[in-house]
């Protein structure tokens, strides 16, 4: 347990510095969004083309991994729905969104840090794998499900189309695997010096990820139908994993390191923006709530979780 609670315990002390940070105010809340797009459109996809464009072409993409994660993940999507929509007769629209803090994990700003910490070698394809199902298949499909909850009658379902793949174009997680998948497979090299500038991004990538996550945290109460917030905290951190676990247990096996890999990004807790995507429906403040709470229950549960599986 010692061996995993020094794996663990740097991630959340780190998201606690961010909190007290903003806390204290040393740091402005103001100035966390600032940081935030520095992680998302730099220091990420600063590693990740630098870790795909230098690896085999043929290597980057592992079909086992997609599979296994798309499976869980989609029906952690749909249970989540089908939960708040036929059992607790919430509209569509509101399922929807529940649905998208049940399936989609903070992959970027926790578990990459997190796989670093586990693994003696970064396992940014995992990560990488991970970010495309993510926004190219679970949260496309889920915003889809939410647009036409709230469609009017004989509106152009152009109009649910168009945003999703306007998202995904501008996504710069994505922008960055794409031109790293094309520089690998034509084994274009980039320049020393713009290799070390990327190699610079990289490496503050983690730590100021976590930061921000515990000053986001700041100010944030807990709103709403607890037993509402409990479904989706429960959901995310129990569910999601779960069915993760039950799909890799019936696939056939592939490389040890994914199949963990996998196992640890599905039990991270749900996204960083999930209170902004809530937001646009109505749902801004229930949404913030699921997030800290799972966020702090997440120390517990991604322990326990390391402790089996490590």
């Amino acid at each position: 347990m010692l061996a995993v609670l020094s794996i663990t315990a740097p991630i959340f002390l780190l998201i606690a510095l961010g909190y007290i940070a903003v806390k204290t105010r040393l740091m402005p809340q103001d100035a966390i969004p600032g940081l935030g797009r520095f992680v998302i459109y730099f220091a990420l996809p600063a590693l990740m083309f630098s870790t795909i464009s230098n690896m085999d072409f043929k290597e980057v993409i592992e079909p086992n991994y997609l599979a296994v994660y798309a499976l869980g993940s989609l029906f952690a999507l749909l249970s989540g729905i089908a939960l708040h929509k036929f059992l607790l007769r919430k509209s569509l629209v509101e399922s929807g969104v529940k649905g998208i803090g049940m399936s989609i994990p903070n992959s970027a700003f926790i578990g990459f840090p997190i796989l670093m910490q586990v693994f003696d070698s970064p396992i940014t394809q995992a990560f990488a794998l991970a970010i495309m199902v993510e926004n190219i298949v679970i949260l496309p499909l889920a915003l889809i499900i939410i647009e036409s909850g709230r469609r009017k009658e004989g509106e152009n379902s152009g109009n649910i189309w168009l945003p999703v793949l306007s998202r995904i174009t501008r996504n710069p997680l994505i922008i960055a695997i794409a031109a790293g998948l094309f520089c690998s497979s034509l084994s274009i090299q980039m320049p020393a010096m713009v290799n070390e500038a990327l190699s610079m991004l990289a490496r503050a990538s983690a730590p100021t990820a976590l930061f921000v996550i515990g000053a986001s945290l700041m100010g944030t109460q807990i709103r709403g139908n607890i037993y509402s917030i409990g479904t989706v905290v429960a959901g995310k951190l129990l569910l999601h994993p779960l069915l993760v676990a039950l799909v890799l247990w019936f696939w056939p096996p592939f490389d040890p390191r994914l199949e963990l890999a996998v196992m640890i990004i599905a039990a991270m807790p749900m996204m960083s923006v999930f209170p902004i995507i809530g937001g646009n429906y109505g749902f801004r403040s229930t949404c913030a709530s699921m997030l800290l709470i799972t966020t702090v229950l997440s120390f517990v549960t991604i322990t326990l979780l390391l402790s089996v599986l490590t």
